[in-house]
C-alpha cells in the first residue's frame, strides 16, 4: 500500500513537471512583446552597445527578469541557417557579458522559434551548471506581422528540479528493492508534503506571467482574442470561418497634410495618442482591433465572441468616437502635437464575412475578408461626398432596431460593388439626441421624399428651408445643388434612382 502511494506520488511529480513546461511555452509570448523591433533594430555591432540606449534597454530587461523571475532574456536574429547574431540580454557580468553582433549556433529548440513556434526544453535537457531549470525561445515580429528575431528566455526554480531528483531517486529504488522502495516511499511522501507549498507557490509565479502576458496582448486584441490563444494555443494556426457580423473603418480627414507638418517623433507622438483613445473606445464596445493603417483603423464585432448587438455596438462606438473628438482635438492643440484639429470619418457595414488567422505560419492575422467589408471601406470614402462623419448600410441600421437617429441618404454603387445599397447618416442614439437634431432629420427626409418623386423644383424649395435652419448642413447642400442640376438637365427617363461613387 506504502509502496503503490509512493508511486502515486511520483506519478503526480512528474505530470506537475511536465505541466510547467507546457505552461512555459504559453508564457513564453510575453517576452516576444516586451521589446519592440524598432528598439533591437538599433543594435548590430559592439560600438552600439556603447550607446547609451543600448544599457538603458538592459537595465529594462533586468527590470523584467526580475518582476517575471526569469534568469536571463535575450534576443537573437538569424545570421545564417546555422548562426544567430546576438543582440542584447539582462547580463551586466563583465565575465559572462556577450557583445551585440556575436555570432551564436543555432541549437535545439531554437529553430523551432525560426520556423514560427513557441517552445520550452523539456526538464532532460538541464543540469545543475546551467543555474536555470526551464529555457524557451519564442519568435517576435514587428508591427506588420514579419518575423525578425527570436527572444530567449531563462527560468530559474531549483525546487522543482530539486523535486525531480527525489522523485527519480525514489522510483529507482523501487525498482531495486521492495524494501528499499517502502521506505523511501514513506520519506517522498513526508517530503512532498513538506515541499506541497513552494510547488504551490511555483504555480502561481506562473500565473502571475500568464496574466502579464494577457497584459501585452491587449494592447493589440480584444480580451475576448486574448483569452481564446490563452486557453487554446492551437487557435494560432491558420484558418477561417463564415460569420454574420459588423465592420468599422475609421480614417483622419486630410491626414496626409498634417503629418507633412510634423516632425517623425511628434507624428509617432500624435499617432499613439490617437490611436490609444479610438481604440479603447471600440474595444470597450467587444469590437476587435484588426490593423492599424496609418491613420486608419480596421475593427470587427461580432468575433470571437459572438454577438446578437453587433451592429448597434459597431454604431454606438462610431457615435463615442466623434463625441470624444472634441477632447482630442483639445489636448493636441494644446499640447502642440497637432496643427490642426483631427476630424475622423467612419464607415460600417453588416454582413457575411469571413473571420480568422489568415497567411501563413510566420506571418498570420486575426482579420477578416468579404465584399460586406470592402462595403464598409468604401463607405468611410463616401463621406467626403456628403459631407458627413459617419456613414452605414441600410443592413446595418436595420440591425440596430431603431435605437440610432439616422437619416437616409442614395442608394450609391461604389468602387469594386456593383450593387447599389441605400446608405444612412448616423447622427446619434436616440436616447441621447437633441430636439434640433429631430427636427434637421425630419425636415431633411421630407426634402428627400419630395426629392425621390423627381420633383426638382420643390425639392430645391424644400433643401433651401433646411439650410435656412441649419445652414452648415452637409447633405442638405449637396441635394440642393442636384436641384438646381437636374432642372436644368433632368437625368434619363430609365435612371433608377442610383448614384455611382466613382471615388474611393
Amino acid at each position: 500500500m506504502v509502496l503503490l502511494v509512493s508511486v502515486v506520488v511520483n506519478i503526480h511529480i512528474n505530470h506537475y513537471e511536465e505541466m510547467i513546461t507546457e505552461s512555459t511555452q504559453n508564457h513564453l509570448m510575453a517576452a516576444a512583446q516586451y521589446v519592440s523591433v524598432e528598439e533591437l533594430d538599433r543594435y548590430h555591432t559592439v560600438e552600439d552597445s556603447r550607446k547609451q540606449s543600448y544599457q538603458e534597454l538592459k537595465r529594462r530587461l533586468e527590470q523584467f527578469a526580475k518582476e517575471y523571475n526569469v534568469l536571463y532574456v535575450s534576443y537573437l536574429r538569424q545570421y545564417d541557417k546555422d548562426n544567430f547574431q546576438y543582440i542584447i540580454d539582462n547580463d551586466f557580468n563583465q565575465a559572462t557579458i556577450v557583445d551585440p553582433g556575436t555570432v551564436l549556433p543555432i541549437e535545439g529548440i531554437a529553430r523551432a522559434a525560426l520556423a514560427g513556434n513557441v517552445t520550452a526544453t523539456d526538464l532532460g535537457s538541464y543540469n545543475e551548471s546551467w543555474n536555470g531549470l526551464l529555457a524557451g525561445f519564442a519568435p517576435v515580429y514587428d508591427k506588420d506581422g514579419n518575423f525578425y528575431c527570436v527572444a530567449d528566455v531563462d527560468i530559474s526554480d531549483k525546487v522543482i528540479l530539486d523535486q525531480r531528483k527525489y522523485s527519480l531517486t525514489m522510483m529507482i529504488l523501487q525498482i531495486i528493492a521492495l524494501s528499499v522502495s517502502v521506505l523511501f516511499g514513506i520519506l517522498n511522501t513526508l517530503l512532498y508534503r513538506s515541499k506541497a507549498k513552494q510547488i504551490e507557490e511555483a504555480h502561481i509565479k506562473l500565473q502571475y506571467f500568464n496574466n502579464n502576458m494577457r497584459t501585452a496582448f491587449s494592447t493589440y486584441l480584444s480580451e475576448d482574442v486574448v483569452e481564446e490563444i490563452i486557453s487554446d494555443p492551437a487557435r494560432l494556426q491558420l484558418g477561417g470561418v463564415n460569420r454574420h457580423m459588423t465592420a468599422l473603418f475609421s480614417d483622419i480627414k486630410g491626414f496626409t497634410s498634417i503629418a507633412e507638418k510634423l516632425t517623425p517623433n511628434h507624428l509617432v507622438d500624435l499617432l499613439n495618442y490617437y490611436l490609444s483613445t479610438m481604440s479603447d473606445i471600440i474595444l470597450e464596445e467587444k469590437g476587435t482591433i484588426d490593423k492599424y493603417q496609418g491613420d486608419s483603423i480596421v475593427s470587427f464585432f461580432g468575433a470571437p465572441l459572438e454577438l446578437d448587438d453587433h451592429a448597434l455596438r459597431a454604431c454606438t462606438a462610431a457615435i463615442i468616437m466623434k463625441r470624444i473628438e472634441s477632447d482630442v482635438n483639445k489636448y493636441v492643440l494644446e499640447k502642440g502635437i497637432s496643427p490642426s484639429p483631427l476630424l475622423t470619418r467612419i464607415g460600417v457595414n453588416t454582413g457575411e464575412m469571413v473571420v480568422g488567422n489568415m497567411g501563413t505560419q510566420k506571418k498570420m492575422n486575426y482579420t477578416i475578408i468579404s465584399n460586406a467589408v470592402n462595403l464598409a471601406s468604401r463607405l468611410e470614402g463616401v463621406n467626403k461626398q456628403y459631407g458627413t462623419w459617419i456613414l452605414a448600410s441600410d443592413s446595418t441600421v436595420q440591425e440596430t432596431k431603431g435605437r440610432m437617429l439616422t437619416r437616409r441618404l442614395d442608394r450609391v454603387r461604389v468602387v469594386g460593388i456593383n450593387e447599389a445599397v441605400r446608405i444612412h447618416e448616423v447622427l446619434e442614439l436616440k436616447a441621447d439626441a437633441t430636439d434640433a437634431l429631430f427636427e434637421r432629420v425630419y425636415l431633411f427626409h421630407k426634402a428627400l421624399d419630395i426629392f425621390e418623386e423627381r420633383n426638382w423644383k420643390d425639392a430645391e424649395s424644400a433643401f433651401a428651408q433646411v439650410l435656412k435652419t441649419f445652414p452648415n448642413d452637409g447633405p442638405s447642400n449637396v441635394y440642393f445643388k442636384r436641384c438646381r442640376k437636374f432642372q436644368e438637365y433632368p437625368p434619363q427617363a430609365n435612371w433608377d434612382g442610383s448614384f455611382s461613387v466613382t471615388e474611393k
